[in-house]
């Protein structure tokens, strides 16, 4: 038996490697628990996404109405004064309903721009997600790796004892 500096070398290269995969196997698993994290951060920006679109809606109907109320107001104020729809009158009008149109498209549009983010924000979560999963399955297959060359090395050491 040929005990010596090649047996304990392959030996301490076999536990350093079952160490190092196991270090990978916990590493592979907290980037699967990161990976979980990226799937509901999507998942809650889809989901402002969507509250942006219901409460845009909502903020142009009520524009609608509002407008639709300013206009009817101007209607009455003019005919219970006993003017004409006519001239200056219809000049208010008409400025009331091109500052209520204005007002719900730029209402439209900050809407859009909300929910683009909400949707740029949700792809990104979902990139990142994948990213974590990607560095698990290489964490794991690398501990894998390590396994075999940790037998490897064991078998080494054995027949380093036999001359």
């Amino acid at each position: 038996m040929a005990v010596g500096a090649g047996t304990f070398s392959a030996l301490s290269g076999a536990v350093g490697d079952l160490f190092s995969a196991s270090a990978l196997r916990t590493k592979a698993q907290g980037n699967r628990i990161e990976a979980q994290s990226y799937d509901l951060a999507a998942d809650l920006a889809s989901r402002n996404k969507q509250f942006t679109e219901q409460s845009t809606e909502i903020k142009q109907a009520q524009l609608d109405r509002s407008i639709f109320q300013t206009i009817g107001q101007q209607k009455a104020d003019v005919a219970a004064s006993g003017f004409a729809a006519s001239g200056s009158a219809l000049d208010l009008l008409r400025d009331s309903a091109a500052q209520g149109a204005l007002t719900k498209a730029v209402t439209g549009q900050q809407g859009l721009i909300e929910e683009a983010g909400y949707e740029e924000q949700a792809q990104s979560y979902k990139l990142m997600s994948s990213a974590a999963r990607l560095s698990a399955d290489a964490a794991e297959k690398s501990a894998s790796g390590l396994n075999i060359t940790a037998a490897i090395k064991g078998v080494a050491a054995v027949a380093s004892l036999f001359p």
